[in-house]
């Protein structure tokens, strides 16, 4: 890599993890109908704004070893950890992508997964606020980089929430409206990728769900949400979809 290469992706990084900063907020208060513009960050225990400094992504909370500075409660890894994934996925859509109008595309898309899956690991609900103005902000902007295909995203969109859709009413329980929604979203995305992301999906979850059982973290009766086995899935596309498909045609049509 060029200087200039390993500038930008250190941009990338950095920006990530502001941006990473904010959804922490938006992750907390959204389900909650909180305001995620105002008040500032503050201690959920004890109410002090967070001091600016203490606001830097992952270093303000190693600064602090995960306490308040003013009442001493601790600080949810979360909130680093959160930091630290979406850096890591800013860099990563930079190094696959480049300098391009499609990277800023996918740092969004990337984001809105994060928000998702912790939101449902949290609530078991995928935010109608969410999923909703992401698809059809998702659809514009898709068929705005590729305007001749806009049909695909459409039949991608439609395709992938009606799979759900169905499945859900065949399996009742198993699948909740979030869930289909979110196809939804991540179709006018990911185009035909998204069967690649449904793939990977329910792979994880099948393999997380076998573990969670296994070492008694749930029952079988128990409701895992699905929504972080959809953005697993999704981030595996984002990457890896268009080759693997490829792939399929090339080896097997």
């Amino acid at each position: 890599m060029s200087g200039l290469d390993l500038y930008l992706a250190a941009c990338s990084m950095l920006l990530g993890g502001v941006v990473g900063s904010f959804l922490n907020v938006v992750i907390h208060r959204l389900p909650i109908d909180e305001s995620i513009v105002s008040p500032g960050s503050r201690c959920p225990e004890c109410g002090h704004t967070i001091r600016w400094r203490h606001n830097i992504p992952v270093l303000g909370w190693l600064a602090l070893r995960g306490r308040c500075h003013d009442c001493g409660a601790a600080i949810s890894l979360r909130y680093p950890a959160v930091e630290g994934l979406t850096a890591l996925l800013f860099l990563a859509a930079f190094l696959a992508y480049g300098i391009q109008p499609r990277t800023a595309f996918m740092w969004a898309f990337l984001a809105t997964l994060v928000v998702v899956t912790f939101i449902d690991i949290d609530h078991r609900i995928i935010p109608n606020k969410i999923v909703v103005p992401g698809s059809v902000i998702g659809f514009g902007a898709s068929t705005a980089l590729d305007p001749s295909r806009w049909w695909h995203y459409i039949a991608a969109g439609l395709g992938a929430s009606g799979f759900l859709l169905i499945l859900g009413i065949i399996w009742r329980g198993g699948m909740g409206m979030g869930d289909v929604k979110m196809a939804l979203m991540m179709g006018v995305v990911l185009g035909s990728s998204v069967m690649v992301a449904l793939f990977a999906s329910f792979l994880v979850g099948g393999i997380g769900g076998a573990l969670l059982i296994a070492t008694g973290i749930r029952g079988r009766k128990d409701r895992v949400p699905f929504g972080p086995y959809l953005a697993i899935g999704s981030v595996f596309a984002v990457f890896a979809g268009s080759p693997l498909l490829e792939w399929y045609v090339r080896s097997f049509l």
